[in-house]
């Protein structure tokens, strides 16, 4: 029996190593951007893979004695989100009014170890931050920055909020210095990542030139060319149809090849089936917890969780159900069941400890 290769809607880990192609270049320009200087700046599309580039390519060109790496979210506040994954890897504990510049230097003198601010999905401390957040950290990164200390700040984000640090860089001057743009994959990587993880799960390719075109060409979109994370959902769905076709749930070969292809058809469609099935699944899950018209209403939940822009949006549950259709009765469990099932099938990404 082979297992499923591909990472759905999950970026790439350090543990991915042998699964992550197509990056090689931009991971040797990051190595390099991190030892040039203590602020980095990576930006660039949506689904260009800018996390797993830091996630996987980044960490594994480090040795663990290297670095210590603390990924920050902005969950509800990005200043509050800070202080607590500091402290969540330092064996000290600290009073509540301890400057962050001296939490992070007994840090590294505990581990020896640089200590490296990794800001994923910067962008949310402008779509969703007030402006006293945002002047919070700016004067944070400014202090750290001055301070001389062994940490290195990287903040990610997408290239379309480039022009809201503009008030950042006057707090923080060399914004711009150091940064590192990451391009939409040309077809020749797309090629590599489709073979690199077919050949690593095992997966059968026949045909290869015609199954690696179809599969890119159902991909593509004419203005934005082709997202990863798009790629790795696609081949998923082709994973799974071809198991449907095997009529197995264990299959000791998966082969993809120009019919499944042609099957399973053009992205949109993949999208939309899956985003269906999850939804009705939600649905019958309600209403075996005996809600009464649990139809559409994991989808109005999802609904509330995404801004104008489509970007997510961190919600309490009280904000959700106080957003929710004055039709629909929700309660704060069914809710919770609501949130859970989108975490458990990507949808939605938890910040346990955000408040």
């Amino acid at each position: 029996m082979i297992k499923n290769p591909f990472k759905f809607l999950d970026s790439y880990e350090k543990d991915d190593k042998d699964r992550f192609f197509g990056r090689s270049k931009e991971t040797a320009q990051l190595y390099n951007a991190v030892h040039a200087s203590n602020l980095v700046l990576l930006y660039g599309a949506s689904g260009t893979g800018k996390t797993s580039i830091v996630n996987c390519g980044l960490a594994n060109r480090f040795q663990t004695t290297d670095w210590l790496p603390i990924f920050v979210r902005r969950g509800s506040n990005l200043n509050r989100s800070l202080l607590r994954e500091v402290n969540r890897h330092s064996q000290t504990k600290w009073d509540e009014d301890t400057l962050l510049r001296h939490r992070i230097k007994e840090l590294y003198l505990e581990s020896y170890r640089p200590v490296y601010l990794i800001f994923d999905q910067f962008e949310e401390l402008y779509i969703m931050g007030t402006e006293g957040e945002q002047e919070k950290f700016h004067q944070t990164i400014s202090t750290l920055l001055q301070a001389g200390l062994h940490c290195k700040i990287l903040l990610i984000i997408r290239e379309e909020y480039i022009a809201y640090l503009s008030e950042f860089e006057k707090i923080v001057p060399p914004l711009f210095d150091n940064r590192l743009r990451i391009e939409k994959m040309n077809d020749r990587n797309l090629s590599k990542v489709v073979l690199g993880t077919c050949r690593y799960g095992g997966i059968k390719l026949t045909e290869t030139k015609e199954t690696v075109g179809m599969i890119l060409d159902n991909l593509r979109n004419p203005r934005e060319g082709i997202d990863l994370t798009n790629l790795q959902v696609y081949m998923d769905r082709l994973w799974r149809r071809d198991l449907e076709r095997q009529n197995t749930v264990n299959p000791t070969q998966v082969t993809f090849d120009p019919a499944l292809v042609q099957q399973v058809g053009p992205m949109q469609n993949v999208l939309s089936e899956f985003l269906d099935e999850q939804m009705e699944e939600i649905e019958e899950g309600l209403r075996r917890r005996g809600v009464k018209q649990p139809q559409g209403l994991p989808l109005e939940v999802l609904f509330t969780l995404v801004t104008e822009d489509g970007t997510k949006r961190s919600r309490d549950p009280e904000e959700i159900i106080e957003d929710m259709p004055r039709n629909r009765q929700l309660s704060a469990a069914d809710l919770a069941f609501c949130l859970s099932e989108f975490e458990r099938i990507k949808l939605l990404r938890r910040f346990a400890e955000e408040t």
